[in-house]
């Protein structure tokens, strides 16, 4: 498996686009197609794979197969997967396995979401879906039920509003140098904590926004045929938890995570110390500090350390969501799990431009659905 590699990319700016969805998906695969350095030939790629969140957004069905249009090869196989707001990751993770049985040589994965096309409750109810059926019957949001494993994690462990809202400052300051970020507007803690009340102890400015967007990468199982300069997923782990927060023994982790991770870095033959940079799902930004607990990055309940001395700065000595995170960048859900695994191929390339970490050798990308119940941990390196 450690033959497979991302060779290309395409990807979207973050925000509210005059597009629709199927433009979007146009635009990022031929972005993708294009940026092959040695060149491909669309018969080349055998598989494609879709993914979003709900095509009520999109008012589109059979994605798979719109994308083969855009792609120009009807004679390849495709497909949509989704897995709520790791719906991106999973679909690498399938084609990764497809990849490594070799059923095709190369895969294209196109992640889109098109929410801005339908109003604030309307999009609100869509992704309730995430959630467990009684959350839904019940009308706990997403905002609703990370708020009660923050309420729970400050109870028991000690962390602050401050801290929390450290993570949007520390998110939204390295967003100001991506291009591809929705928000280029700094934050201060004053500005998080003054933000109206979603969900106590969340705030408006602890919101990953609703956004359109895409991203697409191609993968290859000889990917030094496209490029001399490929990026390799050195370890993948698919894990999973109950739907409901309310079900969970501790709702204080990320267990899916935590277990994904595990497998990630068993599979890598690395650990949590051999990471140079990361991108974690920061949807409501305290669940990041449980996901540096989750992937090995702190202690348990010692999460808030990093964030309070720096550590997980742009400047720190393992710097988190220097693509400004799903707070800063956006979060378009079927496109964020792909989007993210686009910014660690970028920073393994040298190519990040003012957001570039130095001396990267491996890149961490933490993605999860919903509250947890599904995520993909990927490990990447050169």
């Amino acid at each position: 498996m450690n033959n497979i590699g991302i060779v290309s990319y395409g990807h979207t700016k973050y925000d509210f686009l005059p597009d629709d969805a199927p433009q979007l998906m146009k635009g990022v695969i031929d972005e993708c197609l294009e940026s092959v350095e040695k060149g491909i030939s669309p018969k080349d790629i055998g598989l494609v794979i879709t993914s979003c969140v709900d095509n009520q957004f999109s008012n589109q069905h059979q994605t798979g197969a719109l994308a083969l249009r855009y792609l120009g090869n009807l004679d390849a196989e495709a497909f949509r997967v989704e897995a709520a707001c790791s719906s991106g990751s999973m679909a690498a993770y399938v084609a990764r396995k497809m990849l490594t049985a070799g059923y095709v040589d190369n895969a294209l994965l196109v992640g889109f979401e098109k929410m801005s096309g339908v109003s604030t409750p309307t999009a609100t109810s869509i992704l309730i879906r995430g959630g467990s059926p009684e959350e839904n019957l019940n009308g706990i949001t997403q905002p609703a039920a990370y708020a009660m494993m923050a309420q729970i994690y400050m109870n028991k462990y000690g962390a602050t509003e401050d801290d929390y809202a450290l993570v949007s400052v520390k998110n939204h300051s390295n967003a100001m140098r991506n291009p591809l970020a929705r928000f280029h507007k700094k934050l201060t803690v004053e500005d998080v904590k003054n933000s109206r009340i979603i969900a106590s102890p969340i705030r408006l400015l602890h919101c990953s926004p609703i956004n359109d967007g895409a991203a697409a990468i191609l993968l290859s199982n000889r990917p030094k045929d496209f490029t001399d300069t490929p990026v390799f997923i050195k370890g993948m782990g698919l894990a999973h938890d109950t739907l409901g927060v309310f079900e969970r023994s501790d709702p204080t982790s990320v267990m899916a995570s935590k277990k994904a991770a595990q497998k990630a870095y068993k599979e890598a033959n690395v650990g949590p110390k051999d990471i140079d940079v990361a991108e974690v799902h920061d949807a409501f930004t305290p669940v990041e500090l449980m996901i540096y607990e989750d992937i090995g990055f702190a202690e348990k309940g010692k999460g808030y350390e990093l964030i309070r001395d720096g550590t997980v700065n742009f400047d720190g000595k393992l710097p988190v969501n220097v693509s400004g995170g799903l707070k800063g960048k956006g979060h378009p859900v079927g496109a964020t799990g792909i989007g993210m695994l686009v910014e660690s191929f970028l920073q393994l390339r040298g190519e990040a431009g003012d957001r570039q970490v130095s001396e990267v050798n491996l890149g961490l990308v933490e993605n999860h659905g919903g509250t947890g119940a599904t995520s993909v941990v990927t490990i990447l390196g050169r």
